[in-house]
């Protein structure tokens, strides 16, 4: 076999690597979620759970990618939609998940702000919310934040 060869299945293997530990991590982080629900609540509505604490404050969304994952961040991170209906609910006193007053990311789901690295941010204060999209991926704040949902089993 060829030193060229070697170097290449070298490398192969080590791609195969990275992808079984960003699998594992993100199987880790739904294992974990799965068997913490009482941070969840169901919400009917949107055959929905979402989490009902914002968490990781100050974090960028650099370092959510590094801890959960890309793939992980895209499956379970709540969209404005999802938020701006809470909101409403919310406000009408179905529910309590402070979104009056959040400042949290949110799945981005604007493909060209996406090509271009936009990170989508829910913004909502008691007179307004907002959808916020921001280049900078590498922000922190320490009232910005993360929860997030996943979908319910359709009961029969």
């Amino acid at each position: 076999m060829k030193t060229q060869d070697i170097k290449k299945q070298i490398k192969k293997l080590e791609e195969q690597k990275e992808k079984a530990e960003e699998k594992i991590q993100s199987l880790n982080l739904e294992l974990e979620n799965e068997s913490n629900k009482s941070d969840w609540i169901k919400i009917p509505e949107l055959k929905i759970e979402i989490q009902t604490k914002i968490h990781h404050k100050g974090k960028s969304y650099n370092q959510l990618k590094e801890e959960f994952g890309e793939e992980y961040l895209e499956k379970y991170l709540p969209t404005y939609n999802q938020l701006q209906t809470l909101r409403n609910l919310e406000h009408k006193g179905k529910y309590k998940l402070g979104l009056i007053r959040s400042w949290e990311f949110v799945k981005q789901e604007d493909e060209i702000s996406k090509e271009n690295g936009y990170i989508a941010r829910f913004y909502a204060n008691s007179d307004y919310a907002d959808l916020v999209c921001y280049e900078n991926s590498s922000g922190s704040y320490s009232y910005l934040g993360v929860r997030f949902v996943r979908r319910t089993k359709v009961e029969k």
